[in-house]
């Protein structure tokens, strides 16, 4: 798929709304993005359907710029560009008189706001590259693939011994995005996106763990059905004898969704590394990061981390052609062997810092080390502790401090290995990234391609 084809049949909503736009008094420049979805959903409760439904909707995206004198000082020279955000429903644009009176508003509340000005992207030259972002097995009836990954799931149930399936939702979600900016920018793109919701039980009785899981991809085919229930199988049976951890500093390996969230936090906001590394950060004097230095403390003891944004990689789930302001997607390595390398930057902050604008955040690509997993876990000097689940892992992005309860992990030692739950993971990413190795084997969560595991030497489980 090609962002910038013509569109095979183009609504004329974005006509309407980009004619309105350029005849409403005050506003000086615009993006607007119509998005039309199409969603199936298979709800199930234990092996049965419980119910299905397909659900369509319309919407769109406005942000509104306005130039202005500034307010702050009667001294200020110059002028000053506000904005406003909103969306509402495609529909809405029918009432052409409770649009124009919208956008009059809108341009009003952009105007009562001073920000420095900045020129929005046009349309490339070279136009916009091609991505993987719709699954083909979604271009038919989504509702029927959706039949055939239900069966799935229950045949990798059946195939799993000692757990059992309490409920699961599956949505398969497909849309077309149509952007159109002030700038000229005129594209669109097809995406697709699958979920699923799934909670498992082990045991019987006061006896019983659940473990809860939630996947989101591209492809039905990546949610991988045998392998995620035998993964999250495994993790509700050995959450039935897991044992709270006693308080612990040492070396402690993040594995899996766990090592994931290092850079990909739940609830999408930005992981510390991330936020650092963001020219909007850097304009507000914010970020720690300061190019061809290391972002960590001390110089690194173990392997060297390397970072690297990349919204064109085949089927992730930030993959796309384009940004909200028109720029292309555009690989960006941002740290490189533990130094900082370039800022990601939208039109706003790139103007603002003075570097070249990227688009936004990517997926995030991590490289691998060259350690097997199962030397990660070796204790030769004592025992290590490993974390596959935190129940919540929300780090300051500022500081790099978390504080994180587990969900589930283990204890290896001489004598074996012990599942552990309870207690919290402690530390700053930064420093521990100071002190890191990396596994050879690598793992993605659809966001975070890298390491399956990372070994730190350093941090701490308060515990019992």
């Amino acid at each position: 798929m090609r962002a910038d084809e013509t569109l095979i049949q183009e609504r004329d909503h974005a006509a309407t709304l980009a004619g309105a736009l350029d005849t409403t008094p005050g506003v000086d420049a615009w993006q607007a993005a119509v998005t039309q979805r199409e969603e199936a959903q298979i709800y199930l409760i234990g092996e049965r359907e419980e119910s299905r439904r397909v659900v369509t909707d319309e919407r769109v995206s406005v942000t509104l710029h306005n130039l202005h004198a500034p307010h702050a000082s009667a001294e200020g020279a110059g002028q000053a560009l506000g904005a406003t955000s909103f969306t509402m429903p495609a529909n809405a644009l029918e009432d052409r008189a409770a649009l124009a009176a919208r956008l009059r508003d809108g341009a009003l509340m952009a105007s009562l706001t001073d920000n420095q000005p900045f020129a929005l992207p046009g349309q490339p030259r070279e136009g916009y590259p091609e991505v993987e972002a719709a699954d083909p097995e979604l271009a038919g009836d989504m509702t029927l693939a959706l039949e055939r990954a239900a069966q799935q799931l229950r045949t990798a149930l059946e195939r799993s011994s000692g757990v059992r399936m309490s409920g699961a939702e599956l949505f398969a979600t497909r849309a077309r995005e149509t952007l159109r900016t002030s700038a000229g920018v005129n594209a669109a793109q097809d995406s697709t996106a699958v979920f699923l919701d799934l909670v498992l039980l082990a045991g019987e009785g006061l006896q019983t763990a659940e473990f809860h899981v939630e996947l989101r991809r591209r492809r039905l085919r990546d949610l991988y059905f045998e392998r995620t229930v035998a993964a999250y199988g495994a993790f509700a049976l050995h959450a039935l004898n897991a044992v709270a951890p006693s308080s612990w500093r040492g070396p402690v390996i993040v594995s899996g969704e766990a090592a994931a969230q290092l850079f990909n936090p739940l609830l999408f906001q930005a992981s510390p590394f991330v936020a650092h590394s963001s020219a909007q950060l850097k304009s507000q004097r914010m970020s720690r990061f300061t190019p061809g230095e290391l972002v960590t403390p001390e110089p690194p003891r173990g392997d060297t981390l390397t970072l690297v944004s990349d919204p064109t990689r085949p089927w992730g789930t930030r993959t796309a052609a384009f940004d909200m302001e028109g720029l292309p997607a555009k690989r960006v390595t941002l740290i490189e062997d533990g130094v900082f390398r370039n800022y990601w930057a939208d039109a706003r902050y790139a103007s603002y810092v003075g570097v070249a604008p990227t688009g936004e955040i990517g997926n995030l690509a991590v490289r691998t080390g060259t350690t097997p997993l199962r030397a990660l876990r070796g204790t030769p000097a004592g025992p290590v502790y490993e974390v596959v689940s935190f129940s919540f892992f929300n780090p300051d992005a500022i500081t790099g401090d978390f504080s994180a309860e587990i969900r589930l992990g283990y204890r290896h030692d001489a004598s074996g290995v012990t599942p552990i739950k309870g207690g919290a993971l402690v530390g700053n990413l930064f420093a521990a990234f100071g002190d890191a190795r990396f596994s050879a084997e690598p793992y993605t969560d659809g966001t975070y391609y890298g390491p399956a595991a990372i070994r730190f030497g350093d941090l701490a489980i308060a515990g019992e």
